[in-house]
């Protein structure tokens, strides 16, 4: 049992000898009365004629008769009043800082501070629906389902054999295949994936949108769905298949992504001059000789293009992984006015012919045009003397004649074509290749030399694109 007042023994549990215990081992409890906030440290004095301190350690004890000692002690008392003096005083000196540096801001904002008043942040989402009610499918699905519509195509022409691929567009079975698959064709044959081979009749053709239309006599076909190829965002995944190389690989599946919606593409002629332009689908999905004609499929299972050709070799360096397909948009377009009319006339909507920026020209190089403009060659034309006016001050297009167009007006004969939209211009077909990476209609910053006072001086002019006609 302990008595309510802390350190203080019951005498009832105090031992019969306990006066005997030395008083160096005696249980003792100082009391120290302290007065906060007046000093830091206290004194235990005894009183005169008072009693002084008792160490009880039992009720028969006697009280000491030596005066005590004064006992000295540093007490530290925390002052809370002081902490939150303190507190607000920071508080104070803040906040005033900060009113102070607004006031100042409303008044020298000119000189020192913006306000931003309205913040505004553009940013495109691109969002595909993933739900399976949809209709998406997962790669190798959406592959087993191309492969139900998918046909290849045998051709039989006057020198020999080849084969390519198509799909059925209509249940009643028109297919659809590239114009440079039959081509020339004596025969053509229509293979399933069953193996069935059924001989088919070409409906007609357009050679500029490489779009051909077969038929074979049957109904009840899986025709292939189609979808929209102007709804393609680069990075959209997607299947080709068809049969490269021969029959035996009829079916290959191959898949890839859209590496761009509409690349504009440009083709020769044999003497080296764009004769055309496509806008095609470019993708990285791998295809080769004998995948042309067959379809390119969303993850929908649509058929969003005509796979058509790849890049395998420029300038003597092998590529891979640059692929193309004709954008199903326009080439449902054109079939179905073959369909219709046996032929597609009108505007194409994926071949046009080329732009012209309306002028003919030499190309130069150290100031000398080239002798052979067919090739370019950098060596001197025999007209080409030591006092020979044609000495020009750099390298460009010496502008020889100017047709009716954009130019006329813009360009004159003898200015030196330096660059076309910011790059730099060296031989004609350099030209040829800027001005056809635009669209008719479109305008194009030239930028040229012109021969003013026996100096020349340089000027940029904007010039309208126009087409062949």
């Amino acid at each position: 049992m302990t008595d309510e007042r802390e350190g203080v023994a019951d005498a009832a549990e105090v031992p019969a000898d306990a006066t005997d215990t030395p008083a160096e081992q005696q249980d003792t409890t100082e009391t120290v009365e302290t007065q906060p906030a007046q000093d830091e440290f206290t004194t235990e004095q005894p009183q005169e004629r008072q009693e002084q301190p008792s160490f009880s350690t039992g009720p028969d004890t006697p009280p000491e008769t030596e005066q005590a000692v004064p006992t000295w002690r540093y007490v530290t008392v925390p002052d809370e009043k002081g902490g939150a003096r303190r507190f607000a005083a920071v508080f104070a000196v803040v906040f005033g800082l900060a009113v102070v540096l607004l006031i100042g801001a409303m008044f020298l904002g000119q000189s020192g501070f913006h306000f931003v008043h309205h913040t505004e942040t553009k940013q495109t989402v691109y969002v595909r629906e993933y739900d399976p009610a949809s209709g998406l499918l997962t790669p190798n699905e959406a592959a087993d389902r191309a492969r139900q519509y998918t046909v290849a195509v045998s051709v039989r022409t006057a020198t020999g054999a080849g084969v390519g691929s198509g799909f059925v567009w209509s249940e009643d079975g028109y297919i659809l295949t590239n114009h440079h698959v039959i081509e020339n064709a004596t025969a053509v044959q229509v293979v399933f994936a069953s193996g069935e081979a059924v001989d088919a009749t070409v409906v007609g053709s357009n050679a500029d949108a490489d779009v051909a239309v077969l038929h074979i006599d049957r109904t009840g076909l899986a025709a292939a769905p189609i979808g929209q190829s102007s709804l393609l965002l680069t990075g959209d995944d997607v299947v080709a298949v068809g049969t490269p190389a021969s029959l035996g690989f009829a079916g290959t599946a191959t898949f890839g992504k859209v590496s761009c919606p509409a690349r504009i593409m440009t083709f020769t002629d044999e003497t080296n001059v764009v004769s055309k332009k496509m806008t095609l689908i470019q993708t990285d999905t791998s295809v080769n000789p004998g995948n042309s004609g067959g379809p390119l499929v969303d993850m929908y299972g649509r058929v969003v293009g005509i796979v058509v050709m790849k890049v395998m070799n420029v300038g003597g360096t092998d590529y891979e992984g640059i692929g193309f397909a004709i954008p199903i948009d326009g080439a449902v377009t054109v079939a179905e006015a073959i369909v219709r009319d046996g032929a597609f006339t009108g505007v194409n909507p994926i071949a046009a012919p080329r732009t012209l920026l309306g002028v003919a020209g030499r190309g130069l190089t150290g100031g000398k045009w080239y002798s052979d403009p067919g090739q370019e060659s950098i060596t001197e034309s025999d007209t080409e003397t030591a006092t020979c006016t044609y000495h020009m001050p750099t390298d460009g297009i010496y502008v020889m004649t100017v047709n009716d167009g954009g130019a006329a007006g813009k360009i004159e004969v003898g200015d030196i074509i330096t660059r076309i939209d910011g790059l730099r211009m060296y031989t004609i077909y350099d030209v040829i290749a800027a001005v056809n990476r635009r669209q008719p209609g479109e305008v194009a910053t030239v930028t040229l030399l012109r021969k003013s006072g026996g100096d020349y001086t340089e000027r940029t002019v904007e010039v309208l694109l126009t087409s062949e006609q």
